[in-house]
């Protein structure tokens, strides 16, 4: 197991950090310069492998003391992790109950639609009060907690030519966001949880009808491609002080005072809005003060926004909120995971 964080924050003994040699860290640059996206995403149906409560997620092998399966991935013979990995990545049947893994996404479009997808397709088909959100914020966190999918894939992807074709697969313009973990993960203070039917009772689908279509929750990734379409048309959706009243309703009653600005923003940020949106800025600033904006730290927040078109209007969104409040913009206009180009 790699040392504690620099903050010499003591670890949960069950917790597994990736430990990746010096030349695997060369192929991950993200994971090299620890940027991962302030906040991650995870779904929670019946089904669901392992266990995930607000205080801890406990992946299969850690849930079932498969002490055999709890070592880090980059401790085994390359091989073996190749395997593992693409067992977990392609969700092989057989594989779940002895995984280590634990997968996680930077897109709340994706979350969303793939909660109402579990309702649709799982066995039994559960309630949609019975489907659960979590999001988590990653500040504090001992580096080589997270890694994203894409870097992890690449170190291994010359050992296993089935992994190699999905790494192809995930690297072409449909991506998806998704981080890894393993092992136990502490979460308790760090993440919140709410129903789908709770953000659906609240708004949802007036926030987003393609969302609420019945007859795409069948389908999962391809329908999270169709719904990103709206992006490419390069017209922003006319935003209504009624919609952004809605939005931080929902963030507020669904996710509390402290999660707010951001899920508001993440809310009105699955569909294309207008650059600096004069009702947006209004609206926040009506509902927020200067203080708790300047609480959230928001100047240095981490967003993936690579080839994840929610999370580059997100990113807009937040540094628009940003500078409206404090008259600078966040660090992400120079150093993003990608540039952004933020229009004067």
């Amino acid at each position: 197991m790699c040392s504690s964080s620099p903050n010499n924050q003591p670890l949960a003994s069950a917790q597994t950090l990736f430990c990746p040699n010096v030349f695997q860290k060369e192929k991950m640059p993200l994971f090299k310069d620890n940027q991962v996206p302030r906040y991650l995403f995870r779904i929670v149906a019946p089904q669901s492998a392992g266990s995930t409560t607000i205080s801890k997620v406990k992946s299969p092998a850690a849930t079932n003391s498969d002490s055999d399966r709890l070592e880090d991935l980059f401790q085994l013979e390359p091989i073996i992790a190749a395997d593992r990995l693409n067992q977990h990545l392609r969700w092989m049947s057989g594989h779940e109950q002895r995984c280590n893994l634990m997968s996680w996404t930077s897109s709340l479009l994706f979350a969303l639609q793939y909660g109402l997808y579990r309702h649709s397709t799982d066995r039994g088909e559960p309630q949609v009060e019975e489907i659960s959100l979590f999001i988590i914020d990653t500040r504090g966190f001992p580096e080589g907690t997270f890694v994203q999918d894409l870097e992890i894939m690449k170190v291994f992807e010359t050992y296993h030519d089935g992994l190699k074709n999905f790494g192809k697969l995930r690297g072409g313009k449909n991506y998806f966001g998704e981080y890894l973990t393993q092992g136990e993960l502490d979460i308790e203070g760090r993440c919140v949880k709410v129903s789908l039917q709770r953000m659906i009772d609240l708004g949802l689908f007036e926030l987003h009808s393609g969302l609420g279509n019945r007859d795409g929750w069948n389908r999962w990734a391809s329908r999270v491609t169709e719904l990103r379409l709206d992006f490419q048309t390069g017209s922003p959706n006319p935003t209504t002080r009624s919609v952004v009243r809605k939005a931080i309703t929902l963030a507020q009653s669904c996710f509390g005072d402290r999660w707010a600005v951001p899920l508001a923003a993440m809310l009105l940020a699955l569909q294309p809005r207008a650059q600096k949106d004069a009702i947006i800025i209004a609206g926040f600033s009506a509902m927020f003060s200067s203080e708790e904006i300047a609480g959230l730290s928001l100047k240095d927040i981490e967003i993936d926004d690579v080839r994840l078109p929610e999370g580059e209007q997100f990113a807009k969104l937040i540094n628009s909120i940003h500078r409206a409040f404090t008259d600078t913009d966040t660090d992400l206009v120079l150093n993003s995971f990608t540039r952004l180009e933020i229009s004067e």
